[in-house]
């Protein structure tokens, strides 16, 4: 049991709170009576740090002490040593209770353990939920992704290598595995226009060609021809006498020198038929000398020459006699051979040329003309030649083995081009990423499943306590109303009246939850004879009917409890268990000598902070609050302000006593606002009054909670308040005063 509460300090009202010299020490049964906001939920708040272990979260720093009754001092910096205790308050209602109304039918939730696992069920539910539209979604995902690269691989299998090259047993299967060999080093394998064409050339050509032979070079050298020419240009003929007019007319003296031999031996001209002057061949014989027949000897010997070596020729192979793939390069190689041995004989042409003109000029000196000779040019091409008929030859040898490496340069190609073009890396990498990931989360879902199960099962026991709980509840109303059943999930579904209940009040809430504190006490895990139990307005938001049943509830299922605190501001409440006090104590005893029970009234001073006291005399005494408030005012009224040490409370005792001297006066339920007309005739004095009550004793603001009333304005407000009683009944008021005298 707990003796005392030596200080807390810095826990809310309770700053620097210290146990009072002279107040009663706690017993075994414990009653605390407040008005509204004096503390009482915060001293069960610092009660509920022991039961939880832990300090509270809005007062991180506090610090509390308890002294047990055995002396030792329990602190809540090291809560681990206190006594169980087990507490109902707002916190325990808010910790306890939940409700879902995201559906038509509400499900209540019990318990703060059984609220964690319904909080982690639904996040576990909705995880999975995730987890499955993920993996849905992963999974279309995945079979799109794969799906479009099978449709991707069968078509270009087929469009690319299959029907181009003719071949009807290649598909997927074959194409695939070289796809995925060109993932790293596709680039390398990409062919340029012309070497994919010349590869479809060898892996489409369908017979072999028979070999060729090199060719070989016999043209006469144009350069030789060249220094000829260019010596016979350079000679000139000495005549013994030269004919004039055949050096003004070349063509007269090749006309008279070709003629000249055919009259040798003859008496007649033969174009006329005359006789021949005697001495003209002697005349003749006179211009074309020894020299001059030598040098045309020369020229016409050089001249047959060269038109022979134009004549010359190298024979070359049809292009189709070349394999299809060679047939283009060997073309190109005769084109530019045709164009040197073209150029060749025009340079002989010029040549010869020079030596026709020389024949008419025999006397001069001519220049030898510029000439080009391309034999060096013509032996390249046709090197080339002869390597692309090496080439061919090797083809003819090797064919099969050069279609198999054509076909496979074709097939690397379109495996590369493939990769390049249809996006093949990102969507494999993008498989492969899925199916880890969906990998993991199938693994996961069964775990996740597994957990939801365990946690059912788990909500599924704690349900079991609803008929525990419906006990209470019809003992809590009276009546078998509000009743509590297990839904087909396994939790708990409200019922009133046998409908499933919507929009309890929050007494309602109130009820059930106490009713779950009760079954929680007695769980069994921990005797009730070796706990404290701390409660803390239990009929808080219920109707003044059901007063009776919760203390009945509280003296028949809690009195067995090792100690037991009750804390409330029902002034009808307070007294019902007042009355149980009083079955086992002498009121007419100082509270130091009772055995059983100890009963405090917990108030706000001036200074903002809580204080527990003794419990008045005038509350232990009467039934009535109404006549503690009147007593109240009348210590004031008597004493005066200097000797009254609950300014900050006075609002709130005048507003009570004039509802309940209304209620008892005026039995309309019109409110204290609506007999205030009745109750002061003076407008200004009713004004201030009700300005007075109005303001001060209702905490809407934090400004109206912490300001303390001035005194002479509170001197004046409790004289109107009293002279109204007494202005209305004088032997009534009277009365009063000689009661709480």
């Amino acid at each position: 049991m707990i003796r005392n509460i030596p200080s807390i300090k810095s826990f809310g009202v309770f700053a620097d709170y210290r146990w009072k010299a002279g107040t009663p020490d706690f017993k075994r049964f414990n009653l605390i009576y407040g008005w509204n906001y004096s503390g009482k939920t915060t001293l069960s708040r610092a009660f509920r740090c022991f039961e939880l272990k832990e300090p509270h979260k809005d007062f991180p720093d506090a610090e509390v002490e308890l002294l047990g009754a055995d002396g030792t001092t329990h602190e809540l910096s090291a809560p681990n040593t206190a006594p169980e205790f087990r507490v109902f308050n707002t916190d325990f209602i808010r910790d306890n209770l939940s409700f879902d109304e995201s559906d038509a039918e509400p499900i209540l939730v019990l318990g703060s353990d059984d609220i964690k696992k319904q909080e982690a069920l639904k996040a576990a539910k909705a995880e999975r939920d995730k987890f499955a539209i993920e993996l849905t979604a992963d999974e279309k995902t995945l079979d799109k992704t794969k799906a479009d690269i099978e449709k991707g691989l069968r078509e270009h299998a087929r469009d690319t290598i299959k029907n181009p090259l003719g071949i009807p047993n290649y598909d997927k299967t074959r194409f695939e595995p070289k796809v995925v060999a060109r993932r790293t080093d596709w680039p390398s394998h990409l062919l340029d226009d012309d070497s994919l064409n010349e590869c479809f050339s060898v892996f489409r050509s369908n017979e072999k060609r028979p070999a060729l032979s090199e060719k070989t070079s016999t043209l006469s050298s144009v350069a030789d021809f060249a220094k000829e020419t260019a010596a016979l240009l350079a000679q000139t003929v000495t005549a013994g006498a030269r004919i004039a007019r055949f050096d003004e007319d070349p063509k007269l003296e090749q006309w008279i020198k070709d003629g000249r031999l055919l009259h040798d031996g003859k008496s007649t001209c033969q174009f006329c038929g005359q006789a021949l002057p005697a001495d003209l061949m002697a005349h003749l014989a006179g211009h074309f000398s020894a020299d001059y027949d030598n040098l045309m000897s020369g020229l016409a010997a050089l001249i047959k020459r060269v038109g022979d070596a134009k004549g010359e020729e190298i024979t070359l192979d049809h292009e189709a006699s070349f394999y299809p793939e060679l047939a283009a390069r060997f073309g190109a190689k005769k084109s530019e051979l045709d164009s040197l041995l073209k150029a060749r004989k025009a340079a002989l042409s010029v040549l010869e040329n020079a030596l026709v003109s020389k024949q008419t000029k025999a006397f001069s000196n001519l220049p030898c003309p510029a000439t080009d000779d391309p034999g060096l040019r013509i032996d390249e091409a046709i090197t080339d030649i002869n390597g692309l008929i090496n080439e061919h030859n090797a083809r003819t040898v090797e064919f099969e083995q050069k279609k198999q490496e054509a076909f496979d340069r074709i097939e690397m190609h379109q495996a590369a081009a493939f990769v390049r073009d249809k996006e093949y890396n990102e969507r494999s990498s993008l498989v492969e990423r899925l199916t880890t990931k969906i990998g993991e989360q199938r693994k996961r879902l069964p775990d996740v499943d597994n957990d939801i199960r365990q946690m059912e099962r788990e909500i599924s026991e704690a349900s079991k306590g609803a008929e525990r709980i419906n006990d209470l509840l019809a003992a809590y109303f009276g009546k078998d109303d509000l009743r509590i059943e297990v839904s087909p999930d396994k939790r708990f579904q409200i019922v009133r009246g046998g409908a499933k209940a919507k929009n309890l009040s929050e007494g309602e809430k109130t009820a059930i939850a106490f009713a779950h504190f009760i079954t929680r006490v007695q769980d069994g895990r921990r005797p009730l004879a070796d706990t404290i139990v701390v409660i803390d307005d239990p009929i808080s938001s219920l109707d003044a009917s059901h007063l009776f049943n919760t203390y009945a509830l509280i003296k028949t299922q809690l009195a067995e409890c090792c100690q037991l605190f009750i804390s409330t501001h029902s002034f009808d409440f307070y007294n019902l268990v007042r009355e149980w006090a009083v079955e086992h104590e002498d009121t007419k005893k100082p509270q130091a000598d009772w055995k059983r029970w100890s009963i405090f009234f917990l108030k706000r001073t001036d200074d903002l902070k809580a204080a527990l006291q003794e419990i008045p005399k005038e509350l232990l005494r009467f039934k009535s609050e109404y006549h503690y408030l009147f007593a109240l005012l009348r210590e004031f009224d008597k004493a005066g302000p200097g000797e009254f040490d609950s300014l900050l409370s006075l609002p709130n005792v005048v507003r009570r006593f004039m509802e309940a001297f209304g209620g008892i006066m005026i039995p309309l339920s019109i409110g204290l606002r609506g007999k205030m007309d009745r109750l002061f005739a003076d407008p200004v004095e009713r004004e201030r009054v009700w300005k007075f009550i109005n303001h001060y004793s209702h905490n809407t603001t934090i400004t109206r909670s912490l300001t303390i009333p001035d005194t002479s304005e509170c001197k004046a407000v409790v004289e109107s308040c009293l002279k109204a009683v007494k202005t209305w009944n004088e032997a009534y008021f009277n009365d009063l005063e000689q009661e709480v005298a």
